[in-house]
C-alpha cells in the first residue's frame, strides 16, 4: 500500500529578493506608486515580511514568504523591480531558523481578524522618572523614542521598529485604587527579557556602573547564558545570550542582470 502525504499546511519558506544598481549613474528605478500596489497585494496574502531600499549600493531589499521555489517565482512576475536597465537582481532562499530569531514563517491571520500586528510597548513603574529615564538611557543603551513633558509620558527603545519601555512614575491624584497598585508594582520581576551579543562583556558594564546585578553569568542547559540585573527601583529584567551553531549560507534561487 503506497503511504501518500499526510494532509496539512505546506512548510513556508522565506526568500530574499535584491536589486543592485550596477555603476553610480542614475537608475530609473519604479516610483512608489508603482511599487505600492504590488507590496499591497504581498501584504493582503500574507506574503510580505519586509521591504525597504538599499544605500550602498543602491538598490532594493523584498523579504517574502512562499511555500516553495516555484511559487517564489510566481510571486516575482509581477515585482516592478525586475528588468531595469543596468541592474543586478537576485534572489536567495533564507534558512533564518540556523540563525537568529524574530522572523515569524507562518503568516498572518487575515485582515479585518482582529489579529495582532506588533508589541508596541511594556511599562515598567519608577519611583524617580527622571533618574530611571538617565539609567535607561546610560547603563542599557536606550533611546527616548516619544515623550510628552505635559503628561510625564516616555518611551524609550533600542531603536526603530522595536518594542519600547514605557517609564511610568505614580501619582498620587491618580486615586485610588490606581495609585497604590502603580506603588505595589515597583521593584518586582518585570518578566522583560533582553538578547544580548555578550552577558559577560554587560556583567561587566553593569557592576563597573555599580548596578545591581541579582544573577551572575549562568550558564543554561540549552546551550546559552543569562543574567538578571534591576534598575535602581528594583524592577528585575534578564538578559540571555544565544550560542548559535554554524549556519550555512543563503542558496541563490535565480541571478540575472
Amino acid at each position: 500500500m503506497k503511504v501518500g502525504r499526510r494532509p496539512g499546511p505546506k512548510p513556508k519558506h522565506l526568500y530574499v529578493r535584491v536589486v543592485r544598481a550596477g555603476s553610480e549613474d542614475d537608475v530609473d528605478f519604479p516610483t512608489p506608486g508603482i511599487v505600492r500596489p504590488f507590496l499591497e497585494h504581498l501584504e493582503h496574502v500574507g506574503r510580505l515580511v519586509a521591504h525597504g531600499a538599499l544605500r550602498t549600493p543602491t538598490g532594493d531589499l523584498l523579504i517574502f514568504r512562499a511555500t516553495d521555489l516555484a511559487e517564489a517565482r510566481r510571486v516575482l512576475r509581477t515585482d516592478p523591480f525586475a528588468g531595469i536597465h543596468r541592474t543586478s537582481y537576485e534572489f536567495l532562499e533564507w534558512s533564518p531558523a540556523e540563525r537568529g530569531s524574530g522572523v515569524n514563517l507562518d503568516p498572518p491571520p487575515p485582515r479585518g481578524s482582529g489579529r495582532l500586528t506588533s508589541l508596541q510597548r511594556v511599562a515598567v513603574v519608577v519611583r524617580d522618572q527622571k533618574r530611571a529615564i538617565a539609567w535607561y538611557q546610560n547603563i542599557l543603551g536606550l533611546a527616548i523614542r516619544s515623550q510628552d513633558p505635559d503628561t510625564g509620558y516616555v518611551e524609550l527603545a533600542l531603536g526603530l521598529g522595536t518594542s519600547a519601555i514605557s517609564l511610568i512614575a505614580p501619582h498620587a491624584d491618580w486615586g485610588e485604587p490606581y495609585y497604590s497598585e502603580a506603588l505595589d508594582r515597583i521593584g518586582a520581576a518585570t518578566g522583560i527579557v533582553f538578547q544580548t551579543d555578550s552577558v559577560r562583556a554587560l556583567e561587566l558594564r553593569l557592576r563597573n556602573a555599580h548596578a545591581t546585578v541579582t544573577q551572575s553569568v549562568r550558564e543554561e542547559p540549552w546551550g546559552g547564558s543569562t543574567i538578571r540585573f534591576a534598575d535602581p527601583d528594583g524592577n528585575e529584567f534578564l538578559a540571555f545570550e544565544t550560542l548559535f551553531p554554524r549556519s550555512r549560507t543563503a542558496v541563490p534561487a535565480r541571478r540575472r542582470s
